[in-house]
């Protein structure tokens, strides 16, 4: 059964490859991550996933050419593990992390001021280094949106 699935459609969704993806920031807007994750799906796209190197290079482009204040230096990204702890996915899809740029020693899942719980468990991108860290999802952030070009 599966099999006529994959041999009929090729993949799962989104079925486009990423040369037609385009990131988007959203001029002078900031939010927490499930925020960042509403807005871009209130304008009719998604969260930022990026799945491989060249995706990362688009990513890495659009952020180097965003003019913002300087006292924002992490975009949000879909990279999650709030479903569960320690498998990192992508927002929406639920896809597993498989192409990762993490900061050294990231992500750390830091634990709360009382030392009870892991707090950080949304990701963000450095405007500096593109490097990824992890962050409690409720910061207020930039974030980046994607869409796929129309055909």
């Amino acid at each position: 059964m599966f099999s006529d699935v994959f041999r009929h459609n090729g993949c799962l969704c989104p079925c486009k490859p990423f040369e037609e993806k385009e990131y988007y920031i959203p001029i002078r807007r900031t939010n927490n991550w499930f925020g960042a994750l509403a807005f871009c799906h209130s304008v009719g796209m998604e969260i930022a996933e990026v799945l491989n190197e060249a995706e990362a290079k688009a990513l890495r482009q659009v952020i180097i050419e965003e003019e913002s204040d300087n006292d924002m230096d992490f975009f949000w990204i879909g990279a999650n593990d709030l479903g569960t702890q320690g498998a990192r996915r992508w927002g929406l899809t639920g896809r597993l992390i498989t192409y990762s740029n993490w900061t050294a020693g990231e992500p750390n899942n830091a634990l709360s001021s009382d030392g009870r719980e892991q707090t950080e468990r949304c990701a963000a991108i450095a405007k500096d280094t593109l490097e990824w860290n992890d962050f409690q999802c409720t910061d207020s952030k930039k974030f980046v949106c994607q869409q796929f070009r129309d055909e």
